[in-house]
């Protein structure tokens, strides 16, 4: 029997399409036409925000709101990208039964190999004349929630219970997931979502090491740090000037000294466990101070 759930949408960028131009005679009235392709490419994941990879994939179908199916594509996994689905919608240049333009809602249906169906509306309330051609980061989060923390409803009463058998519950206290019960700097939600146990304070994502890259070639020589992981994550680093007004930003590192500069890195959903990546720092000669951090994304 399929489930039927909900599916939570994050729109995480955009990127500027292409200019779509043609010409009609005068007087002659606008047909509808077909146009670039909307893409859409991103994550699916859990409730835990853990990613698909090669031992959990599903079938994405985009339909319209009347339900005629769109475009298909399944989740691949590729080790050196967080991006696990790329989903091309055809486009009409203009409202036509059974098409869909810039600003449509369109319905998403994810289904796993277990027949485990998801189900929600996509609204794109970013797209604008020229959406045709573009391409837009949405993840997909495969979650039934009805509470406002982001979490699937099932996984949020198991963190309750969690909590009450914890060594951090206290008798009288209302649970809150927004809260820091370990002590160890993160939410206990925080804590869910980086794949950490939330009452362990020995348990969370946090820098292992910091080495300078001493060498007389600093445009050379790279800093570097290791942090703690988690299956399925995918991290990036962020650096500020500042920790009194922080403007966190994203920053580039290589997984070697001399290799590609890259925005974030991927752990496999299979994995063990347990790694410290080290990662390499790209220097940064405009800035005399520089504050940084891991954010699993």
């Amino acid at each position: 029997m399929k489930n039927q759930t909900a599916i939570d949408f994050a729109f995480r960028a955009a990127v500027a399409a292409i200019a779509i131009a043609t010409s009609f005679a005068a007087g002659a009235a606008t047909p509808a036409q077909s146009v670039t392709p909307c893409t859409y490419v991103g994550r699916i994941m859990d409730a835990e925000h853990v990613a698909f990879d090669t031992n959990r994939v599903a079938e994405i179908v985009a339909y319209t709101e009347g339900g005629k199916k769109l475009a298909v594509a399944r989740t691949f996994f590729k080790p050196d990208s967080r991006r696990n689905y790329a989903l091309r919608i055809p486009m009409s240049s203009r409202n036509v039964s059974g098409m869909v333009t810039p600003g449509s809602k369109v319905r998403i249906e994810v289904t796993e190999a277990n027949g485990t169906v998801w189900s929600g509306l996509l609204e794109d309330k970013d797209a604008v004349i020229g959406g045709p051609g573009s391409v837009k980061e949405v993840d997909i989060v495969l979650a039934n929630c009805t509470n406002p923390y982001d979490v699937d409803d099932d996984l949020l009463q198991d963190l309750y219970l969690a909590w009450y058998y914890s060594d951090c519950y206290e008798e009288g206290e209302t649970f809150d997931p927004l809260k820091d019960y370990d002590g160890d700097g993160m939410s206990t939600v925080a804590e869910v979502l980086a794949g950490t146990n939330p009452f362990d304070s020995e348990d969370c994502l946090s820098i292992l090491s910091y080495e300078r890259g001493e060498t007389k070639e600093r445009s050379v020589a790279k800093d570097s740090l290791s942090f703690s992981c988690r299956p399925g994550r995918s991290y990036k680093v962020e650096v500020s000037d500042s920790l009194d007004n922080p403007n966190w930003k994203s920053a580039e590192f290589t997984l070697d000294e001399s290799g590609t500069p890259v925005n974030y890195i991927s752990i496999p959903g299979s994995s063990q466990g347990g790694e410290s990546p080290k990662l390499y720092l790209l220097p940064s000669p405009d800035k005399k101070k520089a504050f940084y951090r891991i954010k699993a994304d």
